[in-house]
């Protein structure tokens, strides 16, 4: 079937002149020439009467149309500093046509005021990449949801509550998509009951396009040169769901999985506790001894695709923060049968060169140290690792029962009674499972069976440093994939044996070999040397993870696959924000597509 080209941002056109910072492409400027700051004071902040909603203490959605250099949020991180307010906030921002860190930095160098809060905003700016970059500000205080991509593609696949929303973005006359009746109509759908908007414009077309939407709208005085600007109210929508931590959780899997949610719950104020079944750290594929972090890109826009490059994205941050990475940059390979190069196909979409960049084989050859013959995509931001240090820091602090093997449970949402094979016993208001290839006989546990699933194993070939291949400077990614020599090893996988046996055979060495691009399968060596490691693993039909709530008090995160490195991250995020009743930074079409009741929905 046909799948339409993934959306690209289009090229950035901020400039910075005498001082001002325009659009090229719209001819607007990103914030008044008589004060930027002290504009969006009075049209923002005090619009929308944030200073009386912090005072509350209460949990905040704030949601904008047009982020551009970051002035209107970090003016309610300098609000919140000011009034010292408790309340948790949740910023959610979409921006077409992002500006690059070094414009933002002489943009905003300005505004001596907010210096430590630009320059933690500088320091997390994120790649120019479609999709969602989740950021924390004020000690997690302030989580900032900013969505790359057009406003009117992005906004219907979100699903939140908004309280206050800021409506900027350039004029209407300059760029009428932004103001568009099918924007406001998304806005009203996202809007909470009796939710504040403003906007310093008063256009007829977006007060009729509000009114028409069912917000009720009346002229303010405006800033400066402008005589009013536009204050709105929304007194339809419903409140929206209050933050339930902190909450006691147990979660069963002590996997990359297990700890990704684990560490976000923790991080959300939930009393958390992993229940490991193995008697020690690392004993499936958590445990191996490298992995590669690398997206999975389509040709054609489609969920696996837009999940990949977010999660990349979140995942390189805290990769990088951690100091974790052992290997810089991963090079996809084109297959021995490919007629037409797919990598190439790939590239044709037009993916930021810091994302993916198509090279030919020589260029890849020069790149990696190995003699290649077929061409294919460097993804500089990819990574090598060690699976099992990501996962200590994904939870460092949440306590780690080993030998926990879960027998029996009983309860219901919000009173599950959890019990060993040793006897221990465990009481908690929810219940993550995140066990891999364990999954479906611990859900019949709560009396849930998740269909088409399938288990299988991987082999991982252990090599010496001693082989031709050992020049490698850069991991490969084909059918398989083969790692630098890390620490005197270098590492070859991931053989699939359908049958989910975990023994290391030589004829799973055999197949790893075979996986290999064929003009490097001589520089292997003799198989009967390699050392190697197996691990199962979980996989359904259309390939992608389980993540989200299966029953009330129940969520699963599982099946991540082989590219569960990349993902865990950002979707152990999203689901403990899903149990702690905050919004996940993944949009609400991405996270229905991960639903762990999706074949059942099928069927109904």
């Amino acid at each position: 079937m046909f799948q339409p080209p993934l959306p690209q941002l289009p090229p950035e056109d901020a400039v910075l002149t005498d001082g001002v910072l325009r659009s090229s492409r719209f001819g607007d400027i990103y914030f008044s020439t008589d004060g930027g700051l002290a504009e969006t004071q009075h049209v923002f902040i005090n619009g929308t009467r944030l200073s009386d909603r912090l005072a509350t203490g209460e949990p905040l959605i704030i949601a904008e149309t047009g982020f551009g250099t970051g002035l209107n949020f970090l003016a309610v991180c300098a609000e919140v500093l000011r009034t010292n307010s408790k309340s948790k906030i949740d910023y959610i921002s979409v921006e077409g046509c992002p500006p690059s860190k070094e414009v933002v930095a002489q943009a905003l160098s300005g505004f001596s005021e907010l210096v430590d809060l630009c320059n933690d905003l500088l320091q997390q700016w994120p790649r120019r990449w479609l999709g969602v970059h989740h950021l924390s500000f004020l000690n997690g205080q302030i989580d900032l949801h900013l969505h790359y991509g057009q406003a009117e593609q992005v906004l219907p696949t979100l699903d939140f509550s908004a309280d206050i929303w800021f409506m900027d973005g350039f004029s209407p006359a300059k760029n009428p998509d932004l103001w568009s009746g099918q924007i406001c109509q998304q806005i009203a759908r996202l809007s909470a009951h009796q939710a504040s908007l403003a906007t310093f414009t008063v256009a007829a077309a977006v007060r009729t396009a509000l009114a028409q939407a069912g917000f009720t709208v009346q002229k303010a005085a405006g800033f400066g040169r402008k005589r009013d600007m536009l204050t709105a109210s929304y007194d339809k929508g419903f409140a929206h769901a209050k933050a339930v931590s902190p909450c006691s959780v147990l979660v069963i899997g002590g996997g990359i999985a297990g700890c990704a949610v684990a560490g976000s719950l923790q991080a959300l104020g939930a009393e958390v506790t992993i229940l490991d079944a193995a008697d020690q750290p690392g004993a499936g594929a958590s445990g191996n001894p490298a992995g590669i972090v690398v997206p999975f890109l389509t040709v054609g826009d489609m969920i696996s695709s837009r999940l990949s490059i977010s999660c990349l994205a979140d995942t390189r941050k805290f990769l990088d923060a951690y100091q974790l990475i052992l290997s810089d940059g991963v090079v996809s390979l084109d297959h021995d049968d490919r007629k037409t190069s797919r990598q190439k196909k790939l590239a044709e979409q037009g993916f930021p060169v810091d994302l993916a960049v198509y090279k030919d084989a020589a260029e890849l050859s020069a790149l990696t140290g190995l003699p290649l013959s077929r061409s294919g995509l460097y993804f500089e931001t990819g990574a090598v690792i060690r699976p099992q240090q990501f996962a200590q820091h994904l939870a460092a602090s949440v306590p780690r029962l080993y030998g926990a093997k879960l027998v029996s449970v009983s309860g219901q949402a919000g009173d599950w009674l959890a019990q060993c094979e040793d006897g221990r016993r465990f009481t908690a208001d929810h219940l993550v499972f995140c066990s891999g290839a364990d999954l479906p006989s611990l859900l019949q546990l709560v009396n849930q069976d998740l269909g088409p699933y399938q288990v299988t194993s991987g082999q991982l070939s252990d090599l010496p440093s001693t082989t031709s291949l050992a020049p490698s400077r850069i991991a490969l990614n084909y059918s398989g994939y083969l790692t630098p020599v890390i620490e005197g090893r270098q590492y070859l996988g991931a053989g699939f044996d359908p049958t989910g046996d975990t023994a290391v055979t030589a004829a799973g060495h055999l197949h790893n070999l075979e996986l290999m691009p064929s003009e490097l399968r001589d520089l292997a060596g003799d198989p009967a040397a390699w050392r190697g490691r197996t691990s199962r693993r979980l996989a359904y039909p259309d390939r992608l993870p389980l993540a989200g709530p299966l029953m009330p008090g129940v969520s699963v995160v599982s099946a991540l696959g082989a590219r569960g490195l990349t993902l865990a991250s950002l979707i152990g995020k999203s689901v403990a924000r899903q149990i702690t009743g905050h919004v996940p930074p993944l949009p609400y079409q991405i996270m229905s597509g991960l639903n762990p009741q999706r074949f059942f929905e099928k069927k109904l």
